[in-house]
């Protein structure tokens, strides 16, 4: 498959299980592949599996985005696709909007829009001289639903989600184009985000007296298509959404997430 044939692609995050398997998808699909993240030892494991370039980065850090795409460009000539999947940092515990420690959401914020924000501020320069691009920012269900109990991740999704059609009206004239994607319940592996929410839901009023399991099985019954989501089915839509077939799609979001919608 030659889908992304020759299309020089920046990757964030790509140490944590979604961003390697988007690497792995875009590679697979003819892509020049450049891969960053701040972990170095993860970096260096999915460089090592994926076989591409990889590039320590602290997405929140202004000038290394600079440097980062200066260097891309100056290697490759241009940059056709950032995909912006930042590290999706979240608090322990519940978090609720009286709970919360500012700190802790301005932190949040910082690495979940702000570098987002920063990326996209970066590339679009970058695909203007390349005539034309597309970004992909990584959001999630959480933007479109209600999340008392991880309050401020919700609220960092949502503004992933808004940023993303901000910059699709502000890049159409250039025909750079953005999307956000919107995961539902992905099995990534390592199950923090997830068993934290699963502790938040436990903690919501009718289901005060459940334990982690018995939430992870009432949030599992939420999906409609009956199974956990895989990294492989997020790659899979942000190689559509980074090849020439979607085009003519800009400021949609993606919603992944075997039929859920609401919680």
């Amino acid at each position: 498959m030659n889908r992304l044939a020759n299309k020089v692609c920046l990757i964030t995050g790509a140490g944590g299980a979604i961003g390697r398997a988007t690497a792995q998808a875009f590679k697979d699909e003819g892509a020049i592949v450049v891969i960053s993240d701040i972990n170095k030892r993860l970096l260096d494991a999915s460089e090592q599996e994926i076989g591409c370039q990889a590039v320590l980065q602290d997405v929140t850090n202004e000038a290394q985005w600079a440097d980062v795409i200066d260097g891309i460009e100056k290697q490759h000539g241009r940059l056709d696709v950032l995909v912006n999947n930042p590290e999706n940092l979240d608090s322990s515990g519940n978090v609720n909007p009286e709970t919360t420690q500012m700190e802790d959401f301005r932190r949040l914020q910082l690495v979940n829009v702000e570098s987002v924000m920063l990326g996209c501020r970066a590339a679009i320069p970058a695909m203007k001289r390349a005539g034309a691009g597309s970004i992909i920012n990584i959001s999630s269900i959480a933007a479109a639903i209600a999340t008392p109990f991880k309050v401020g991740y919700g609220i960092s999704k949502a503004a992933v989600r808004h940023l993303s059609w901000s910059d699709a009206a502000h890049g159409a004239p250039y025909k750079i184009r953005c999307n956000s994607i919107m995961p539902g319940r992905i099995e990534t592996g390592d199950g923090a985000m997830m068993d934290s929410i699963f502790k938040g839901v436990e903690r919501r009023g009718e289901m005060a007296d459940a334990d982690t399991d018995t939430a992870r099985t009432t949030f599992n019954a939420l999906i409609p298509l009956g199974q956990l989501g895989s990294p492989y089915e997020i790659a899979m839509g942000a190689v559509y959404l980074a090849s020439d077939e979607s085009r003519y799609v800009s400021s949609i979001s993606l919603l992944i997430s075997g039929g859920w919608s609401v919680l």
